[in-house]
């Protein structure tokens, strides 16, 4: 009997990561288009929602822009959790947020460790939502891979190989294949 094919990847409700086709030298990780579509819903309803309360707002303004005060800070929240690319390169790996206008990029030489966290403080996980955070933390800041995007084993992989890459070119010590945890001295 034959295997009946696998649904493409838009059907199955999954996103891979994938090499860049012009570079293959790039390991991309996409944002999941399901988070993007309810962050979208999210904000195209804080948006409605904001024009309702300006036009049919109650006659207290100091109400109204409460109103206005808390769809607003929904509306960052909701641009926070906006999953932003992630690239994996031979020079460092790069994150890109907010619709690409922010780039964070943490080079290999810079890298502090590999982070594993969770997520909100663990709520994610007690609600039994996928919690787990991988953070590449350098100098200037960290890149972070969340539930909202694919392959995290994958990237975790990919960043040690990385970093033991560049390592080795520059003869110095190898990388301890164990995540690095707050608080910890990188040894």
């Amino acid at each position: 009997m034959r295997a009946a094919p696998a649904p493409p990847l838009w059907q199955n409700g999954h996103v891979a990561s994938y090499r860049d086709r012009l570079r293959p030298e790039l390991l991309r990780f996409p944002g999941l288009w399901r988070t993007r579509i309810l962050i979208g819903a999210g904000l195209f309803l804080a948006a409605f929602s904001a024009v309702l309360v300006w036009e049919f707002g109650g006659p207290r303004v100091d109400a109204r822009w409460r109103e206005l005060g808390v769809l607003a800070i929904f509306a960052l929240w909701l641009l926070a959790c906006w999953p932003g690319e992630i690239v994996c390169s031979p020079a460092g790996v790069e994150q890109r947020r907010w619709f690409g206008l922010v780039r964070k990029t943490v080079r290999w030489d810079q890298v502090l460790g590999i982070e594993e966290t969770e997520e909100f403080a663990g709520l994610g996980r007690r609600l039994g939502l996928a919690a787990r955070v991988i953070a590449v933390t350098g100098t200037d800041g960290a890149v972070r891979h969340t539930p909202r995007h694919p392959d995290p084993d994958r990237f975790l992989r990919e960043c040690r190989m990385r970093m033991e890459e560049w390592n080795a070119r520059q003869g110095g010590a190898s990388v301890s294949s164990r995540p690095f945890r707050a608080g910890e001295e990188n040894r």
